[in-house]
This record gives structure tokens, sequence and C-alpha cells, in this order.
């Protein structure tokens, strides 16, 4: 069996939403959206998970999928937790956060923060397995 990789397109943009600084909980009120587009030589990629979560606990992204943060934030600010992914279809995804619900005192701070969101598949098709990987960064603007 024959293995490629193949380079994923992996654009990511977030939205402040209802996220203000003092907001806190598993709520849509102090919640702010990641919207992904991924593509593949142009065409999008629809089918990298399904929709999870109710926006009101912690949910799980699905498998390949990695949200890193925490890598900047400030003293006193909080890491975030993943409350619903959607899958629109075309390719685009959202996943909303909210402040670490495992820290009740965790609120949005002002100022901004950075996200890094990495994605690993496999395939499997006729003999060939295909590893298709991407990455983007983004930042998030609380004020």
């Amino acid at each position: 069996m024959s293995t490629a990789t193949k380079e994923l397109l992996v654009q990511m943009q977030i939205n402040r939403g209802n996220a203000t600084a003092g907001g806190s909980g598993a709520n849509v009120m102090a919640s702010a959206m990641i919207s992904v587009l991924v593509t593949h030589d142009g065409v999008p990629v629809d089918d990298l998970g399904a929709n999870v979560g109710d926006q009101n606990s912690a949910a799980t992204l699905p498998a390949g999928w990695t949200l890193v943060d925490g890598f900047n934030v400030r003293p006193g600010g909080a890491l975030v937790t993943v409350t619903e992914f959607l899958n629109q279809g075309g390719g685009l995804y959202d996943i909303r956060i909210v402040p670490y619900l495992d820290n009740p005192a965790a609120v949005w701070l002002s100022g901004e923060y950075l996200f890094a969101l990495s994605i690993h598949t496999t395939r499997a098709h006729h003999g060939h397995t295909t590893h298709f990987q991407g990455a983007a960064l983004a930042k998030l603007t609380i004020l």
C-alpha cells in the first residue's frame, strides 16, 4: 500500500461575537466563534467532522483537529473550552469557544489572544493511503 501526504489550505478567522472583557461561562453570551475554511487544490473539503456540542458544555473537536491556545495568555488570563463544532458544508467549519470551564474564575480579559489550529487526517482509497495536513493561526481581540 503506497502512502502520500497532501497539504490542506486551512484559513481561519475569529469573530469576537459576544465575548467581552469579564465574560465567562458556557453560554453563547460569553462566546467567540472561530470560522475555518478548508480546501485542497482549491476544492472545499467538507467531510472533516460532524456537528457536536450544545453551546452550554464542553465539546470535543473531531479526530485530527487540534486547537492550541495558551502560548500567549497574559497574566490572569484564561485558556478556552470548545462548546460547539459545526460543519457548515462547503469546507466551512465553526468552532465556538468560551473561557476555560474547569476554572470558574476564568474570564475573558481585554487584549489579544492567538490560536493555532492544525488538521491531520488520513484517507484510504483503492490500496493507497493519503495523509492530509494543514494549519492556520488567527488572533482574537477582546475589548
